[in-house]
């Protein structure tokens, strides 16, 4: 699959990273190109610095032909742009909105914009540890619904299986709660011993 990321901060930059990992030929772009240190010597993607709502930068980065555009820049306009561009003019199959502000979510999924919010699904998680452990969240992301559960890591199983491989039977690493603050993982995270994991699992 090609696919194109908008936007090299931790969240792209992990994105672009396991993509690449499992296979798919990964561009990401980004306006700073001093963000791409962070994709590290083993990305052997490509890079391509510029405005990603300029057409001509979208065009360098190969929107023609890509599979999928995701972007995830720390502003929700240039994010939304972006994937207004890919959808109605360059016509990619698959289009993903990062935004920040929960309000505006509804809104732009009425355009046909599919977006995940963080925001959200922080604030599902952090009520759901407060009042009971282990309570399943669930959210629509893109087309999808995916269930939350949250953890407390105490089997050194799970805490070696987790940091090997980022999985807990069939859930998948999303976030660690750690003193209070949440992280999201990165290629140097490693859980442990009374860390609260996140885990998430696509439902049928």
């Amino acid at each position: 699959m090609q696919v194109i990321i908008i936007g090299c901060g931790k969240v792209g930059a992990r994105l672009a990273k396991v993509m690449y990992e499992k296979g798919h030929d990964v561009v990401i772009v980004d306006k700073d190109s001093r963000y791409f240190d962070r994709l590290g010597p083993e990305f052997d993607g490509v890079t391509v610095t510029g405005v990603p709502i300029d057409q001509d930068v979208l065009k360098q980065a190969g929107i023609e032909t890509a599979d999928a555009l995701v972007a995830v820049t720390p502003d929700d306009n240039t994010n939304i742009m972006v994937c207004q561009v890919a959808k109605e003019i360059f016509r990619v199959p698959k289009v993903i909105a990062r935004i920040y502000s929960p309000e505006r979510e509804g809104v732009f999924q009425e355009f046909g914009l599919e977006t995940i919010c963080p925001t959200n699904i922080t604030v599902d998680f952090i009520c759901s540890m407060v009042f009971k452990e282990n309570e399943v969240s669930t959210h629509t992301i893109g087309k999808d619904l995916i269930a939350f559960r949250s953890y407390r890591i105490e089997s050194e199983g799970d805490i070696k299986k987790i940091n090997q491989s980022g999985t807990m039977g069939n859930t998948l690493l999303f976030g660690i709660i750690r003193d209070g603050k949440f992280l999201f993982p990165n290629g140097s995270t490693k859980i442990a011993r009374g860390d609260i994991a996140i885990m998430a699992e696509k439902t049928d």
